[in-house]
């Protein structure tokens, strides 16, 4: 089907707009805090929201000749809390951006709608950005964040076993591959992944939906294969499962994932291959559509009527998947 009229209005303004490039990163993130600031917001009530820090132990960085632990390291975090007194499940969420931009103050009011339509806590989590820090350390935060959650479940007003990854575009990957090292590494146990127009195979940009929407739509396919440049140390980290979950060997025993796709989005593809394979792998997927959408639709239901739709749609599933 063709644009959603919002949507093609939304693209006709930030065509007007100067042209932000990643060859200049510091600006692009710059642009890409402003843009968010400006786009408008739906009134949805929640209780309250909190900004704090989740601590995470020293990650070791292999090299050729030796080993080298980081220092620890202290995430930014915001914790949404929904109306009412009930103890409820959690959503641990990662932010969009190519793993290069963004932060907790672009997605607040997708993580507002989020936990306001849902009924359940969201946890936003900041990870640290590429370049400045590659795969795998950016997962490694979100990893550690979400093993956090599991064990501090109390403290946030949370039941630990109602616990949920999710995220969207760079966000959705880290989700995904969180998912998988979770179920590998025995815990914590999710009962729900939602996958955002998620980025799962990075080795590979050449997808019928890459082609098709390669330009006009926002996110490019140039800038997609920038971001992927940005976040992997070499080519071949691409191969890895925890960069490319649709490459993981076995896909079974994954908790519950509803994948949301945009018609219009170089990424289109990726998210309906991992549903297909989720599902093949006798893993429950649900493939939610997006037809007349874009990439960054997931930050436009205040002004797209489809947008807000899909995101409510998400909103309720993560309710029934969480719910008491």
């Amino acid at each position: 089907m063709p644009l959603e009229p919002e949507i093609a209005a939304h693209l006709q303004r930030l065509a007007a707009l100067p042209a932000a490039t990643l060859s200049g990163l510091a600006a692009y993130r710059e642009g890409a805090a402003h843009s968010a600031q400006t786009l408008p917001r739906r009134d949805l009530p929640i209780a309250g929201k909190r900004d704090l820090r989740i601590p995470t132990p020293d990650t070791v960085i292999p090299t050729p000749d030796t080993v080298i632990p980081t220092p620890d390291t202290v995430l930014d975090a915001r914790l949404y809390t929904p109306e009412g007194e009930a103890v409820t499940g959690l959503l641990v969420y990662f932010h969009g951006g190519g793993w290069a931009a963004s932060d907790l103050d672009t997605h607040d009011a997708l993580c507002t709608d989020l936990c306001s339509v849902s009924g359940v806590r969201v946890l936003s989590v900041a990870y640290r950005l590429a370049p400045e820090v590659r795969f795998p350390l950016p997962l490694d935060d979100c990893w550690h964040a979400t093993r956090w959650a599991a064990e501090h479940a109390a403290e946030l007003g949370t039941d630990p076993s109602r616990l949920a990854v999710g995220g969207d575009s760079a966000g959705g990957n880290l989700a995904a591959a969180v998912a998988l090292r979770a179920r590998d590494a025995g815990g914590p146990a999710l009962k729900a992944q939602l996958l955002i127009y998620p980025a799962t195979e990075l080795s590979r940009t050449d997808t019928p939906s890459y082609s098709a929407n390669a330009v006009g739509y926002g996110l490019s396919a140039e800038a997609m294969r920038a971001f992927v440049g940005l976040y992997l140390n070499a080519p071949e980290d691409a191969l890895h499962p925890h960069a490319s979950p649709l490459l993981a060997p076995d896909l079974g025993g994954l908790p519950p994932a509803l994948i949301l796709t945009a018609e219009f989005d170089p990424l289109r593809d990726d998210g309906v291959l991992y549903a297909q394979a989720l599902e093949a792998a006798g893993s429950e997927a649900t493939h939610l559509p997006g037809p007349g959408l874009i990439h960054t639709f997931a930050r436009l239901a205040a002004i797209s009527p489809g947008s807000a739709a899909n995101m409510d749609a998400a909103a309720q599933w993560l309710k029934a998947k969480l719910g008491s």
